[in-house]
């Protein structure tokens, strides 16, 4: 037998029906297996170099590179069916023992494997002996780049999955792609979806896998042009003195500009900022988006607004929050000059012009419901929550719009047509188990609502066991549990979707309104008497969720129904934002027999529209059932220190606040390590202005309000 035989008996006897399935597809894999019952595949020319197998008419040539690169010919382009049918041909031939050099191992025998040995081991060693030079040939200058930022990126919990039997798989969880490898180099990683720029891709999954093997990775070459710094406008903007300065230069001398400009809104007061500090932040938004640093472009527009929103006497508009969103632009600056000093640029903290989708093939997901939302930057639109079981994880699609664009009704949405084909309207997708095919994820969890995915709504079997599906939380404990490991860094890219959960109450308590608060209050209350309110704020948009909740005082959920809710927590406790009912051993919604009940649209007999501010007669009494859940309280210590930070970032620090200011933060910095807070041992008061001193103080408060308690500072 040839080397070059051998050599692709080899590689196809690691070929599974999911192998041939990346290789081509799942319809071309079908035709191929019927065309071989017809006819068999045969050995017609065989040399050195190449390997003809005649397929009916056709003629197939494999070379040493496997079936990936084969080529046919028919007039198709790329993999077609003959190539897969040729490549079970010879598949079969080896199997079948037609070989006496490879034996009889079976369809996914390794030949050459000694007992005892890894079979996935070889193929590993292969990869991992892929020279730099090979992975940058194959993608490029500027995808091995991409692929090393991309690698370099991951956190632990995306890192690279690595599995297999017949061959090795290796699996992204961002976005949801599996390579399959057989041999044969690196062109042969088969992916289960179609990509764009599948090369970058392969390149990353190689660099992946060897820094899981302890290997470092090659770092990439520089690019040959860098662009040069054009955005200088003010004094903020000073042009270098060659006139000319390369990206990096811009970036240091923007973020220079920024620490400076925060440092005197601190000096001048938050109380006494005036029209031309708006005017600089909003410049040097440009200048950041300019500079590609999109991240601390959205907070210094975000910063920009907030003083606009001061001046103009805007009742949202506060000098408090103003000073933590002045305090995690700092700590964004902050991060960005240490990884520049370290020559990286780390995307969480660079940021994305827009966010990206992915394709992902196809997902079978659960529908849990929807809401109509409004928000502040004016924009209306609808949302649909969905449950993966497979990943264990929420995801959710918007559909939004300008709040002034005519035709556009967030609620009316939810019985439109679209936005995927094969469904009638969003309403239908509530309480089914559906099949997504084509569909499109980004980081964050949320699909594409593009039309170029296509809904199968699953058979009644699979719709049968809805609640089986889901993971229900009985304990509010583990409740709490759960939501201190979600805790993260200040700077850490928002997650929405871990903000959802589906709960299993013991029993619910009597809804009542609010009637100060404006809003909804419904005790739910766990196998253990502990106390979760639900509470849901009165708008238009949740005016008919309210309205059917405070029904349920007559006709509450039967015992075991779940509830779908989004979590929230603020200093002092715990709490959810109700969306939806899943009936565990039956339908729960009054309407078409479907085990979800959709708050926020749904109807229910003798459900009344609720009047704004006007309660229910004696519905304040019915909270006081049980113990509330609480939640950790912000330490006194912490809470009184953030009280000074505040108070002195108002005033701001001129000359005669100065050394009192100073004694001051010195006295609470000292107080708060030694009521264990150790971080602030850490400070480095003496090599910071008193301004970035002020700043790093507030900046390890909320960090530490935010591992405490959860909620106390917002994100990007």
């Amino acid at each position: 037998m040839s080397t070059l035989r051998q050599g692709l008996l080899e590689q196809l006897s690691r070929f599974d029906e999911d192998a041939f399935v990346a290789l081509s597809n799942r319809g071309l894999y079908r035709r191929a297996v019927k065309d071989l019952e017809k006819q068999a595949a045969a050995v017609i020319e065989e040399g050195a170099d190449v390997l003809v197998v005649s397929v009916a008419e056709h003629r197939v040539s494999f070379d040493a590179r496997g079936p990936a690169h084969a080529r046919c010919s028919c007039p198709a382009s790329g993999v077609c069916q003959h190539i897969v049918a040729a490549a079970l041909g010879l598949q079969r031939l080896g199997v079948g023992g037609a070989n006496p050099e490879l034996g009889a191992e079976g369809l996914h025998g390794e030949p050459g494997v000694a007992p005892g040995e890894d079979p996935l081991a070889r193929l590993g060693d292969e990869l991992l002996a892929i020279p730099a030079e090979a992975l940058q040939n194959h993608a490029g200058r500027a995808g091995y780049r991409w692929a090393w930022q991309f690698v370099a990126d991951l956190e632990p919990e995306q890192a690279l999955r690595i599995g297999g039997s017949a061959h090795l798989v290796l699996g992204f969880q961002r976005p949801r792609l599996n390579l399959r490898y057989m041999g044969g180099g690196i062109g042969n990683l088969l992916p289960d979806i179609e990509l764009a720029q599948l090369e970058k891709y392969r390149v990353a999954a190689v660099l992946a896998f060897r820094r899981a093997h302890g290997q470092d990775l090659p770092p990439p070459e520089p690019a040959a042009r860098e662009r040069s710094a054009a955005l200088d406008l003010g004094q903020d903007h000073a042009v270098p003195p060659n006139g000319a300065g390369t990206l990096q230069d811009s970036r240091a001398r923007l973020r220079e500009r920024v620490s400076r400009l925060l440092g005197e809104c601190l000096e001048l007061g938050l109380a006494h900022l005036s029209r031309g500090i708006h005017e600089r932040f909003s410049t040097m938004a440009v200048w950041a988006q300019g500079a590609e640093y999109h991240r601390l472009a959205l907070a210094l527009r975000r910063i920009a607004d907030h003083v606009e929103q001061l001046l103009e006497r805007v009742g949202g508009a506060d000098e408090h929050r103003l000073l933590d969103e002045l305090t995690l632009c700092y700590g964004l600056v902050s991060a960005l000059d240490a990884a520049a000093a370290r020559g990286a640029a780390p995307s969480q903290l660079l940021g994305r012009a827009r966010s990206s989708y992915e394709p992902v093939g196809s997902l079978v997901l659960h529908g849990l419901g929807a809401w109509a939302w409004r928000s502040g930057s004016g924009y209306v639109g609808l949302t649909m929550l969905f449950w993966s079981a497979r990943e264990q994880r929420f995801l959710a699609c918007t559909e939004a719009r300008p709040q002034s664009q005519r035709g556009f009704n967030a609620r009316a949405r939810y019985k439109a047509a679209g936005p995927w084909s094969g469904m009638w309207a969003p309403a239908q997708l509530t309480g089914r188990v559906l099949t997504l095919l084509h569909a499109q994820l980004n980081s964050s969890g949320r699909l594409s609502a593009a039309d170029s995915t296509v809904v199968a709504v699953m058979p009644e079997q699979a719709q049968a066991d809805f609640a089986a599906g889901l993971q229900a939380i009985n304990r509010w404990s583990v409740l709490r549990q759960r939501r201190c490991e979600h805790r993260r860094s200040l700077l850490a890219e928002p997650a929405p979707m871990e903000d959802w959960v589906v709960l299993k109450p013991e029993r619910f308590g009597a809804p009542y309104f609010d009637a100060p608060r404006q809003l909804l209050v419904w005790p739910l209350l766990d196998g253990e008497g502990a106390r979760l309110d639900a509470e849901l704020a009165f708008s238009e948009f949740a005016d008919h969720a309210i309205g059917r909740i405070e029904a349920m005082n007559e006709s509450p959920p039967a015992p075991g129904t779940l509830l779908v809710a989004r979590l929230r927590q603020s200093m002092d406790r715990l709490r959810v934002e109700p969306l939806s009912l899943v009936r565990v051993d039956g339908p729960v919604a009054p309407e078409g027999g479907l085990p979800v009940d959709a708050l926020h649209f749904d109807a229910a007999p003798g459900a009344r529209d609720r009047v704004a501010g006007v309660p229910r007669p004696g519905g304040a009494a019915a909270g006081a059932e049980a113990p509330e859940l609480q939640g950790e309280l912000l330490p006194e210590v912490l809470r009184r220190f953030r009280s000074a930070l505040q108070g002195a970032a108002e005033r701001g620090l001129a000359d005669q606040q100065r050394a009192l200011w100073q004694s001051a933060l010195k006295s609470w910095v000292a107080s708060a390590s030694q009521a264990g807070f150790s971080a602030f041992d850490r400070m480095a008061m003496e090599t910071a202005t008193l301004a970035e001193a002020t700043l790093r103080a507030n900046y390890l408060c909320l960090q530490l309000e935010r591992l405490l308690v959860g909620e106390g500072a917002s994100q990007d």
